[in-house]
This record gives C-alpha cells, sequence and structure tokens, in this order.
C-alpha cells in the first residue's frame, strides 16, 4: 500500500508539471530524432565551390570542370579571382577553382589549380579526396593531360585553434540561451517586489547589460588559456568583440523571451536548452554548409548563429579586414532589434498574467 500511495504521489505531481513533462518526454527526444533527417551524408556533395576562369577559358572548359565537381560540390562561377578569394574567407564557398583555357584541347597540358583556405581545418582530408576525385573525372571526360594543384590561403592551423572561436560560441550560446533565462527564473519570486521599485523592462534590461559586461571573463579566460597552449587566436579584437556582444544579445533575449512566455515556470529551460541543442545541429559549426545534404545547408544558411560561428571564426583565425563581414554584422544587429521586440512582447503577457 505505500509504493502504491508513494506512486499516486508521483503521478500527481507529474500532472502538476505536465508541460515540462511532456517537453522533457515527448518535444526533446522527438526534436532530437526528427533533426538527424537532415543528415544524409558523410561525404560532401552539395559543397559551395567557387569558379574562376582563366582569360582563355570557354563555356566549354567550365561545363568540363563543372561536371568534374557535381559529385561533392555546387559550383558558382565568379568573375575574378579576388571576388572567389573573398568568398572564400567569408565561407561562401569553401574551394575555389582556377580552369584554364585549354582543357577541352586534346593536344596540350592544363593545369587546374584548387585554393582552399587553412582556417577551416575540417575540410582539409575532405579536399584531398575531391582532389583525387576531380582528377579522375577530368581524365575519364577528355583527352588531354590535366593536372590538378591545390595552393591554400592563409597561415596554417591546427584543429585545436580551429575548436577555439567554436568553443567560445558554443559557451556563448548556453550562457545566454541557458543560464540567463535559468538565472532570472531563480529569482521570480522577487520579481513582483523588484516590479513595485522599477519597471520589469529595467530589470531585464540591467541583467542583459551585466551579464554581457561579464562575458568578458571568460573571454579573458579563453585568450589566457590559447595563450598558455601557443595558439595564435586574436580573442579580444574589435571584431571578435562585437560579434560576441551582438550574439550574446539576441541569444539572451530569445532565451528570457522563451522563459516569460512560459510563466517562469521549469519547462522554459528545456525548451531553451532544446534550441541550444538545435543551433549546434544545424548552425554547420564545424563542416561546411552543404556537407550533410542540402537541406542541411538551406538551413544553415537562414540562421543568424551560423553567421555568429564564421564572424567569430573569422575575427579570430583570419586576417582579414572587418568590412568584410559588414552584412553578416548587419544580419546580426537585426536579429538583435527583432529578438528584442520578441521580448518585449513575452513581458507584456507575463506582466499581464500576474
Amino acid at each position: 500500500m505505500e509504493l502504491f500511495a508513494l506512486l499516486r504521489k508521483e503521478a500527481i505531481a507529474v500532472r502538476r508539471n505536465l508541460g515540462l513533462v511532456v517537453v522533457l518526454l515527448v518535444v526533446l527526444p522527438g526534436g532530437l530524432i526528427a533533426g538527424t533527417a537532415v543528415f544524409e551524408q558523410t561525404i560532401p556533395r552539395d559543397v559551395p565551390v567557387g569558379m574562376v576562369g582563366e582569360e582563355e577559358a570557354t563555356a566549354d572548359d567550365f561545363a568540363i570542370a563543372e561536371a568534374g565537381m557535381t559529385a561533392f560540390a555546387t559550383p558558382t562561377e565568379y568573375d575574378s579571382s579576388a571576388e572567389a578569394r573573398e568568398a572564400l574567407q567569408r565561407e561562401q564557398t569553401y574551394l575555389v577553382v582556377h580552369v584554364p583555357g585549354d582543357v577541352a584541347n586534346e593536344s596540350s597540358d592544363a593545369n587546374v589549380t584548387i585554393v582552399s583556405d587553412h582556417a577551416f581545418v575540417p575540410f582539409e582530408e575532405p579536399i584531398n579526396e575531391s582532389i583525387g576525385v576531380l582528377e579522375s573525372e577530368f581524365d575519364r571526360s577528355v583527352q588531354s593531360d590535366v593536372a590538378v594543384e591545390h595552393d591554400r590561403v592563409g597561415e596554417p592551423r591546427s584543429l585545436s585553434e580551429f575548436l577555439v572561436p567554436t568553443g567560445l560560441f558554443a559557451f556563448v550560446t548556453l550562457y545566454g540561451l541557458v543560464y540567463l533565462p535559468y538565472q532570472v527564473r531563480s529569482e521570480r519570486l522577487v520579481l513582483d517586489r523588484l516590479q513595485t521599485e522599477s519597471r520589469l523592462e529595467t530589470v531585464v534590461a540591467s541583467k542583459l547589460l551585466f551579464y554581457g559586461v561579464a562575458l568578458l571573463l571568460p573571454a579573458a579566460v579563453v585568450a589566457g588559456v590559447a595563450r598558455g597552449l601557443e595558439y595564435d587566436v586574436a580573442t579580444f579584437s574589435p571584431l571578435t568583440l562585437l560579434t560576441l556582444a551582438l550574439t550574446f544579445t539576441y541569444l539572451a533575449a530569445i532565451g528570457l523571451a522563451v522563459a516569460f512566455a512560459l510563466g517562469l515556470r521549469q519547462s522554459a529551460l528545456f525548451v531553451n536548452l532544446g534550441l541550444a541543442l538545435a543551433i549546434f545541429g544545424l548552425s554547420s559549426l564545424v563542416y561546411p554548409v552543404g556537407f550533410f545534404s542540402t537541406i542541411q545547408g538551406t538551413i544553415s544558411r537562414a540562421l543568424p548563429t551560423h553567421y555568429s560561428a564564421i564572424t567569430l571564426r573569422s575575427s579570430m583565425l583570419r586576417d582579414a579586414p572587418a568590412s568584410l563581414y559588414a552584412d553578416y554584422l548587419l544580419w546580426l544587429a537585426a536579429t538583435v532589434v527583432v529578438s528584442i521586440v520578441v521580448l518585449k512582447l513575452s513581458l507584456v503577457g507575463y506582466r499581464r498574467r500576474r
């Protein structure tokens, strides 16, 4: 009888926290499994690749080169080498192929140059495989002797260095999207009292400002550890700090909006955790856009977190001007504005329910 009573007590507790139970036992596992649908392959099939023609390159030369890349890439033509290399640094493309003008000429030898970026370390091995595929396709398609050369731009980087901005981005995501809402929820009992002294919007703004400034401490820790490990990363460059500030602000605003929309209940924390996991899985943090599937690539390009990750990685690992990422920063700033508006609306709803 005692066991039955305890089981009944647990059933009553579940009923009281039904929203939390549904999120934890239904929404999260269902979302995790549904999210695997966008990962269709482990060999690159739709990676964006830039194509630049040499002076005498013809449409036939481009067609031959494009046919050789269809097995692993989605080619895009650029007017100049400089434009294509800028796209490489912006991670709009992950390879640049220079197409010579004598690919289709059977009586001559042709040299095709593939350019990649040292900063995107995880793609180095797939690039080597892709070069082999491209050479095989050329041998099969044309009679001329086509040699494929590989040129890398930027400073050589280790995988460990590459993962520093990725790890910092992951920390900021959890810090803004999960920890700050958790901190606000832990003070929910005193929020009503605070509202008699200050507007709720002012209280929330103070928390955004305080924890945003506090982000300098973990950034300093990252810089110190990286320095001790002799990693050449620019943790405190102006572009890095601006990217961190924008990213934290919109993620924290979204996390707080979810928390207040759900009445600061515990289920809000699990919803935010689910959002964080979705960001990690869909933002192409480690592998190129389109590496796993076209769907995953399309989703990544639509997420502001994808551009946060690119800008943060570029500011810490690449020697590129901040102006190169101006449109990315504008996209992040617009996301900040929209997320703050959503937060404002959730605060209005929360105040009315109280």
